[in-house]
């Protein structure tokens, strides 16, 4: 009995050797594209344990082969994707480990073979010098194809990369701005607007365009004491983009006085009115100078939820501003108190000047 279970086993193995003709993969050198790409490729590497064999695939409805690439998979794929990916500061770079990409078939019938293409690859970033895994892809592509139909194996491996790399495209673009992996931090632009309308009701803070009385439109407040009032106020848009691994935060400061609600009374418009009215200006840029340090400089600015930190800061910064130009109009009496609207004067003009400069400063050290 041993000895015939031997003979059986040489047997079967001289059936199976004189099926073992490679089937080879030739895969063009069309590269593969996909749409508005997120990533850029690094590199690829090739992390099967046996990076000649592709599977097994039928010949005949009772033989099958292995199959083989003329080429490394890792030198095919870095060929394919190369043109598509190149380095770009809004694209990502990537490294791409092939861990799985096998056939496998089963017969359909007499004269078809029901395929199986299994690809698993992982996506990494390069974080201080050290990959570190970004996300992972595993699919089955089902395929049909007669038995001498081997040249239909490159269209199937070519159709999966294809679908990984979309994967992969997509998935960065969903969580560019969530995943800890691709965000190493985030950047602040931050731009004064200052382009006046031609005609508007709005007047927006600029050296270059200090205030007029024409900018008081509105009619005077029956029951105010006041000569004049000024309505000064600001506001902020903001968007983000990825750019080089950060989150670039533009942010554009909107500090403006609205005509329709700013009145004078007439036989009021001096220039010394017209002084403390703009000083009232002044206090609300010095306020967007100083909501930008807190921006720039804020500990809890969280990549996960940074607009609403922002809008925080914003609403801080806004009791900031009520609580100053109430300060003001106390202290100065509204502008009848000539000796403390001189302090005031100088001090709002000193500490605007300071808070700009600082400003500059802080964003320099950010860059």
């Amino acid at each position: 009995m041993k000895s015939g279970h031997i003979i059986l086993f040489l047997f079967i193995s001289h059936l199976s050797l004189a099926w073992q003709q490679p089937v080879w993969i030739a895969f063009r050198k069309d590269p593969v594209f996909v749409k508005a790409p997120t990533f850029s490729l690094l590199r690829i590497r090739d992390e099967r344990s046996l990076r000649s064999h592709l599977g097994t695939v039928l010949a005949s409805s009772k033989s099958g082969s292995p199959v083989r690439s003329n080429d490394q998979v890792g030198d095919v794929f870095t060929d394919l994707l190369r043109s598509g990916f190149r380095p770009d500061s809004s694209r990502v770079p990537i490294i791409i480990r092939v861990r799985e990409f096998v056939f496998s078939e089963k017969v359909k019938n007499d004269s078809q073979a029901e395929g199986v293409c299994r690809l698993e690859l992982a996506f990494d970033v390069m974080r201080d010098g050290n990959p570190v895994l970004l996300t992972t892809y595993t699919a089955r592509t089902i395929y049909t194809r007669s038995f001498s139909q081997t040249d239909r194996l490159e269209l199937v491996g070519r159709k999966a990369l294809e679908s990984a790399v979309q994967y992969l495209s997509n998935w960065i673009k969903i969580n560019r701005d969530k995943s800890p992996a691709l965000v190493k931090g985030i950047k602040f632009v931050l731009i004064d607007h200052s382009v006046q309308q031609a005609s508007g009701d709005t007047v927006f803070y600029s050296p270059l365009r200090p205030l007029s009385w024409d900018d008081f439109q509105a009619e005077p407040r029956l029951g105010s004491r006041n000569a004049a009032t000024i309505f000064p106020t600001f506001s902020y848009e903001g968007h983000s983009r990825w750019v080089n691994g950060y989150i670039r935060l533009e942010l554009t400061f909107k500090t403006f006085m609205v005509k329709s609600m700013s009145w004078v009374r007439p036989g009021s418009k001096t220039d010394y009115g017209l002084l403390h009215e703009q000083k009232h200006f002044d206090i609300v840029k010095l306020i967007v100078e100083r909501f930008k340090q807190r921006i720039v400089s804020d500990d809890a600015m969280d990549l996960d939820d940074y607009n609403s930190r922002v809008q925080f800061l914003y609403l801080e910064a806004y009791r900031d501003m009520n609580r100053w130009q109430e300060q003001y109009d106390s202290e100065t009496q509204h502008g009848l108190n000539q000796a403390e609207q001189e302090r005031w004067n100088r001090k709002i003009a000193q500490d605007l000047k300071n808070a700009e400069d600082l400003t500059a400063i802080m964003i320099a050290n950010r860059q």
